[in-house]
């Protein structure tokens, strides 16, 4: 057996063969075993048919992204064979059916080819096609030397609501596939990883925002975002509002009501969707109302590639709607990260009194892995939330405060009753932009209201200190990234180390809107940068030339709707150091 520290399985086929829940079994089975994961996959937007593919790597210490090469491919059918061969390892091995395919023109590659006879096995032992699936799992667990028994105990838990029968065939197709099977690699278990969570990336924000007591959730469902909607109607029952919406502007309206009413509130959606959503989300920042939104990227434009990655929405998200209001961007760059992410923004929302979008994609949002969580205890901060008033007069909900935040009250307390129009308005929520507007006074006002809300940023940057750059390494050359490319590029600088002798830094932004300009600037500035992003205009380098001066002169950018992965951060960065 060859000793590796990872190895990556690939099951592929087409949709409506049951593709997506084999990879997630597989993915579950080798959690139990004992192994970190990584799990993604790449589907399209059809019902049936199509090429579809599910990629579980797993290892022995963490992992950061999906492998470009897969090591073991369980071919489906013959488009599997076809659309992979070239995207395997070498010496890589094939488990295929020969009744059903043929590996006559790949005889001459350097692939191992596992004929078995999945589909005669399938109908042997229960009759159903669907059934090969777990014939060729079980032949792929026994190709890296995984004890058969943590399949027997995964199906035996997975569909006992189905009935003894259902479990028995799925045992009996595992035993057969791992029966014709001899163990070629064998990968070092580690017994930590079973106190680890399974989760993908919208499960981790979901699971962080209900910790942080979001009880109101509002979406139209839209791939990749429409995750986080399941997981909240799942749990339901767990004390939250869940409101599937006929449109996003809806949703986002319907959020923005609830936020007002003193719930912590969400609304979740993607490009497009939150195309629709942008007047709405300059309301909540005239009004100043505690929301949050989440802006799951595909590529587009338009509908683009509905089930396809991408980060071309930054700068949209940063200027979103008319007018300068404060907002706040943050990027997760890890599952984990997306937990904590989920709850902060609640807390920022609050304390700050405006909108914070957290903004994803679909590598982020439906790669699963394994991850830990410290603290599930999430402390919660509402700001300057007053419940009972201490005062004689009128209630000020836009009182003109130096750190630009008024005290608000939940609508109906006594005494603390106010107006919040989505016109520019007096302290009270009177408005001034009709019958007032263009008198000097009120012109006055404007200026003072308007200048009240922006000192926000100012007031952030200086409570929070987060609102900058993370260099997470120091190096010769520094990767520098937002979101889910910081995993990739984490993961290609461990490879690259090892093939180089140049120190590869990485700087990666969670947080990218408010800027802390004068830190940025200093990080950054006299530093040898590669920007690395997924998109054609390199928006987080404008972003960053923009707010600092600092012109990053290389990058490694992608934007064909697959994933920025470990090998093309090295395969771009070793002909940029050898230029």
């Amino acid at each position: 057996m060859k000793e590796l520290d990872d190895i990556a399985i690939r099951i592929a086929g087409a949709n409506g063969d049951g593709i997506e829940t084999s990879g997630e079994v597989l993915a579950r089975v080798l959690k139990s075993a004992g192994y970190n994961i990584f799990a993604y996959r790449s589907y399209q937007s059809i019902i049936r048919g199509g090429h579809v593919w599910y990629q579980v790597r797993f290892g022995s210490r963490e992992l950061h992204s999906f492998k470009d090469k897969a090591d073991i491919l369980i071919a489906i059918n013959q488009d599997a064979i076809d659309n992979q061969i070239d995207h395997l390892s070498n010496d890589a091995v094939i488990i295929y059916d020969s009744k059903k395919m043929s590996i006559d023109k790949y005889k001459d590659r350097k692939i191992r080819f596992l004929d078995i006879p999945m589909l005669d096995i399938s109908i042997e032992n229960g009759g159903d096609p669907v059934l090969r699936n777990i014939v060729g799992i079980g032949a792929a667990l026994r190709l890296c030397n995984v004890d058969i028994s943590y399949l027997n105990d995964y199906i035996t838990k997975r569909f006992s609501k189905k009935g003894e029968t259902v479990v028995n065939n799925n045992i009996s197709c595992a035993r057969e596939g791992y029966s014709r099977a001899t163990p070629l690699f064998n990968v070092k278990a580690d017994p930590k990883v079973k106190d680890l969570y399974l989760i993908n990336g919208n499960e981790a924000l979901a699971l962080g925002a209900f910790a942080a007591n979001c009880r109101f959730y509002a979406a139209y469902p839209m791939t990749p975002a429409s995750s986080i909607l399941h997981w909240f109607a799942a749990n339901a029952d767990k004390g939250i509002v869940v409101k599937q919406t006929e449109d996003e502007i809806a949703a986002i309206n319907a959020a923005i009501g609830a936020a007002s009413a003193g719930a912590r509130a969400m609304c979740g959606t993607s490009g497009g969707g939150f195309s629709l959503m942008v007047e709405a989300l300059g309301l909540a920042g005239m009004i100043e109302v505690p929301l949050v939104v989440v802006e799951s990227q595909r590529a587009g434009p338009s509908t683009g590639l509905p089930t396809k990655t991408e980060q071309g929405d930054l700068l949209f998200v940063a200027h979103a709607s008319q007018g300068d209001f404060p907002r706040v961007v943050m990027s997760p760059r890890s599952v984990r990260e997306g937990f904590y992410m989920g709850a902060q923004a609640f807390n920022l929302a609050e304390k700050y009194q405006c909108p914070v979008i957290i903004l994803l994609d679909l590598y982020y949002s439906e790669h699963m892995r394994t991850i830990s969580i410290d603290n599930l205890d999430i402390k919660i901060e509402r700001g300057k939330l007053i419940k009972e008033k201490s005062y004689n007069g009128r209630f000020k909900r836009y009182s003109l405060e130096e750190d630009g935040i008024s005290y608000r009250s939940i609508p109906g307390t006594p005494g603390l009753e106010f107006v919040a129009p989505s016109d520019e308005h007096d302290e009270y929520g009177n408005l001034i932009s009709d019958y007032y507007a263009g008198i000097d006074q009120y012109v006055e006002l404007r200026r003072k209201m308007h200048e009240k809300r922006m000192r926000k940023i100012d007031t952030m940057i200086k409570q929070e200190n987060i609102f900058k750059p993370e260099i997470e390494k120091e190096g010769d050359i520094y990767l520098v990234t937002f979101g889910s490319t910081t995993e990739s590029a984490r993961e290609a600088i461990i490879e690259f180390e090892k093939q180089s002798s140049y120190k590869i830094g990485l700087i990666s932004f969670p947080y990218l809107l408010p800027l802390d300009k004068d830190k940025t600037r200093d990080m950054l500035k006299d530093k040898n940068l590669i920007d690395v992003e997924c998109n054609y205009s390199g928006q987080l380098a404008q972003l960053i030339a923009a707010n600092t001066g600092v012109v990053i002169k290389d990058s490694i950018r992608k934007y064909d709707g697959e994933a920025m992965t470990e090998q093309y951060i090295i395969d771009r960065l070793n002909q940029i150091v050898k230029r």
